[in-house]
């Protein structure tokens, strides 16, 4: 059964972690054994936010367009070169959505992962059972066989 879940003291204790978790708890009801996983979710969104916002401000000293991803090479005496490096910021960016998404999917925030549970729940046809019995038949004569 669904139920509203109090805000971890670790969350609360950020406002952008409390922004999002109110965010998110007020278009879905959560279930209590969902809390370190929401939670989870509101960090990551908040280290996404912080690694945006450093990406912005070097951003200002860079005057090319999307500065913000990479930054200039600087050679001796620190003079500019032509080329080009990926900000660090980028990395703990594509890391904190990598897990903003795996952790949307566990809470079935997303929309694929809400169309995996729907399909999980539908019962297979009568064709569709027949069809897995006979696979799976394939398949045990198959290992039986030594293939």
């Amino acid at each position: 059964m669904a139920e509203n879940i109090e805000m971890p003291q670790e969350v609360a204790s950020d406002p952008v972690q409390a922004a999002i978790w109110e965010q998110l708890t007020a278009r879905r009801t959560f279930a209590q054994e969902d809390a370190p996983t929401l939670a989870l979710l509101c960090y990551w969104h908040a280290v996404a936010n912080q690694a945006r916002e450093a990406m912005a401000l070097e951003g200002n000293e860079i005057e090319i367009l999307d500065a913000t991803a990479y930054k200039p090479i600087r050679g001796k005496g620190g003079k500019r070169l032509k080329m080009m490096r990926k900000n660090p910021a980028l990395t703990v960016l594509k890391e904190a959505s990598t897990e903003i998404r795996a952790l949307s999917d566990q809470l079935g925030l997303s929309k694929s992962a809400r169309n995996v549970t729907v399909q999980q729940a539908r019962p297979a046809s009568a064709h569709g059972k027949l069809l897995t019995l006979m696979f799976d038949d394939r398949e045990a004569r198959a290992k039986a066989a030594g293939a």
